[in-house]
This record gives structure tokens, C-alpha cells and sequence, in this order.
């Protein structure tokens, strides 16, 4: 078994991953606005609520990409509805048992994506917009099992070494800076009196 490492070391070990990419200047695209990303947490997808939400989102921010992460839910169950909002191309990562699940939704009339690596943790892919340098996108859900999070490190920490196009990284890490992040919300609490 391999050793787990601490909070700490994970956080320096992605601040090492990432610290060439993070000093280098950006590069300048004019207007990149007219590319937008939504990345959501939905913590499950497909009941009334979150339909009804994904349609006022989308309605209010446009985006071109759509990342929903911890969908609890298979793709296949949410019927038409990612078509009907214009969301005709996708590469899905299905939970397990109700655990975890990533979806990478596009408007193909905006965009070309090639997803070339897809795990329970990570879908990676090449994002092409017509007059722009190409990318890598690697949308994340990280597991809260330290021993499958130290498995994405490694393949980060690898891709890192070998990247030569513009990465961007984004998701749900599943990691918390301290420990007043990990709150725990009841509607049921006792008030001390005097």
C-alpha cells in the first residue's frame, strides 16, 4: 500500500505541480469572453430543484462548457434536457453506486472538445475555439479517499511534467484549508439559559 501523505504535503505538492504554470504571464487573447465556463457542484442532479436551476443558470450566464461535478446520478437518466438547453456534445464520467460522477457538457456550435483522459476523477480534453490556441482542460472531482487522490496527484504531477499547451485545472478538490471549512449544519440545536 502506498503511503498516504499529509494535507500539507498534498498542498505543496500541487502548489510544486502548479508553480511554473502559475509564474509564467498569461497569455493575451483578445475577447475570450465569448467563451464561458460553468463549473457546479450539484452534490445530485435530476430532481425538480436542481432542473429548475441548471435552466435559470444557464438561461442568466450563458456558457459555452458546463462541468457538473458529484452528480450522484447516471447521464442517461436526465432525459433530453442538457439537449434541449443546447448542450448537444458530452463526455460523462457516471458516478459510482451514487458516489461521485463528472459531466463535461458543450455547445458544439461554439466550441470542439476531445476529451483524451476520463476517470472517475479527471476528464481531461483539448478545447479548440475557431482563432484561438488550443488548451487543455482538466475538469476534477476529487475522491475524499486518500489513497485514490494520491493515484490523480500522480497523473497530474505527470501531465504537468509533460505539458506544453496553455492547463487550465478546475473542480472540486474535496480538500479544506483548515478545519473551520468542515462545517457540519443542523436544524436542531440546544440554546444554553441562564
Amino acid at each position: 500500500m502506498a503511503s498516504m501523505r499529509s494535507r500539507d504535503q498534498d498542498h505543496r505538492r500541487i502548489r510544486s505541480i502548479l508553480k511554473d504554470l502559475v509564474t509564467n504571464p498569461l497569455p493575451n487573447y483578445p475577447t475570450m469572453d465569448s467563451l464561458t465556463m460553468m463549473f457546479w457542484n450539484c452534490q445530485g442532479a435530476g430532481n425538480n430543484a436542481f432542473k429548475r436551476n441548471m435552466r435559470d443558470l444557464i438561461k442568466s450566464h450563458k456558457p459555452t462548457i458546463l462541468i457538473l461535478m458529484e452528480t450522484k446520478i447516471p447521464y442517461s437518466s436526465m432525459g433530453n434536457l442538457f439537449n434541449n438547453m443546447g448542450f448537444t456534445a458530452v463526455t460523462i464520467m457516471d458516478p459510482i453506486e451514487r458516489s461521485g460522477g463528472i459531466w463535461h457538457l458543450w455547445d458544439i456550435t461554439q466550441v470542439t472538445i476531445r476529451a483524451s483522459h476520463a476517470t472517475n476523477q479527471v476528464i481531461q480534453a483539448t478545447i479548440h475555439k475557431e482563432d484561438y490556441e488550443e488548451w487543455i482542460l482538466s475538469a476534477l472531482y476529487t475522491s475524499p479517499n486518500a489513497s485514490q487522490r494520491e493515484v490523480l496527484w500522480n497523473n497530474l504531477e505527470e501531465t504537468a511534467n509533460n505539458m506544453e499547451k496553455p492547463w487550465l485545472v478546475a473542480g472540486d478538490f474535496n480538500d479544506f484549508t483548515n478545519s473551520s471549512e468542515r462545517r457540519s449544519y443542523s436544524t436542531s440545536y440546544n440554546h444554553n439559559r441562564a
